[in-house]
């Protein structure tokens, strides 16, 4: 690939942001191009300032010039989002123009900049409830049941059926665990690894819940595949990023978290969030050959030793959470 491209990572400080980043400076002759508004802070990117292809742009994707920064550019990778139901629910005015009305605006502008592929973040929660279902294929109905994969479900839309001009792939990634620059801890299996860290015991609810897992630093390199490959792919597509054997129910995940610190599991009835849904990867495996490379035993073992090491130890800050 010519080092004369350029991917523009916008929200590129966040969780699967600063993974990916990591991996396009390593992996690829792309310079990449962050911009984000830095909401969480800007200490993911500080170690890529070291690289002369990488550059940063702080802003607001609703209200910047978005020509401006797409100047030059040749990808685009949008991850710039309120991520999770929880902030999409406290902010849902910000939700739908960020997640929704920006994400789209940034692809119109696309569209019309001529860029060769842009990427979209989207999320295997769309599936939503789907109980005693078979494994859920890229052409199955999404069944939205929250306001954040409803921003995501209504933005594929508009990706995939409309914009005739754009280039687009959607990326649905499960659920994430792992460490990047910036860590995560209100993700499923950070947080049953605080709790049991902290507390000895893990609160768990929907324990027979299907969900399926994925590495971040997997996820980054699916997008970096999706970019390298851009060139065999169709105009239009969609993939589910993970892999089949770490569809998990809740209650396993719990089980190899309460094995590594010797903590108890609490089952306790809920209805905050009533998701159940096992995925297929075998397109992306069958079109782009993505097969994960990390196991969940590993994301165990990556993030307890962050926490049992002390080299985090005010995991409740704000900071590590959306």
């Amino acid at each position: 690939m010519s080092e004369s491209k350029t991917v523009l990572v916008s929200g590129g400080a966040g969780y699967i942001g600063s993974a990916l980043v990591s991996r396009l400076l390593s992996d690829t002759d792309l310079n990449v191009k962050v911009f984000d508004n830095l909401m969480y802070g800007g200490d993911s990117l500080f170690h890529f300032f070291n690289f002369k292809k990488f550059s940063f742009i702080k802003g607001d994707l609703r209200t910047f010039d978005l020509p401006k920064i797409l100047s030059g550019v040749d990808f685009v990778v949008n991850l710039a989002a309120l991520v999770g139901e929880p902030i999409c629910k406290k902010y849902p005015k910000e939700a739908q123009e960020i997640n929704f009305e920006a994400n789209i605006n940034l692809a119109k502008t696309c569209e019309k900049q001529g860029i060769d592929r842009y990427v979209m973040m989207s999320t295997c929660s769309n599936y939503g409830l789907r109980q005693n279902q078979e494994m859920l294929t890229e052409s199955d109905e999404l069944q939205p049941i929250s306001l954040y994969s409803e921003t995501k479900v209504n933005s594929e839309k508009m990706l995939l059926n409309e914009l005739p001009g754009l280039s687009a792939v959607v990326l649905r990634a499960s659920t994430a665990y792992g460490m990047a620059s910036r860590i995560r801890f209100d993700l499923l299996l950070h947080q049953f690894i605080c709790e049991a860290w902290e507390k000895k015991r893990i609160s768990l609810y929907g324990a027979n819940s299907w969900r399926p897992m994925v590495h971040v630093d997997d996820i980054a390199r699916a997008i970096v595949l999706v970019l390298t490959q851009h060139h065999k792919m169709k105009k239009k597509n969609v993939f589910n990023v993970g892999s089949n054997d770490q569809n998990f129910q809740k209650i396993t995940l719990a089980k190899m978290v309460s094995e590594r610190f010797d903590a108890e599991i609490s089952e306790i009835k809920s209805k905050d969030d009533p998701r159940d849904y096992r995925v297929s990867f075998d397109k992306i495996k069958s079109e782009l050959g993505f097969s994960a490379t990390r196991s969940v035993t590993e994301g165990i073992r990556e993030v307890a030793n962050v926490i049992t090491q002390g080299t985090i130890t005010d995991f409740n800050n704000p900071y590590y959470r959306n």
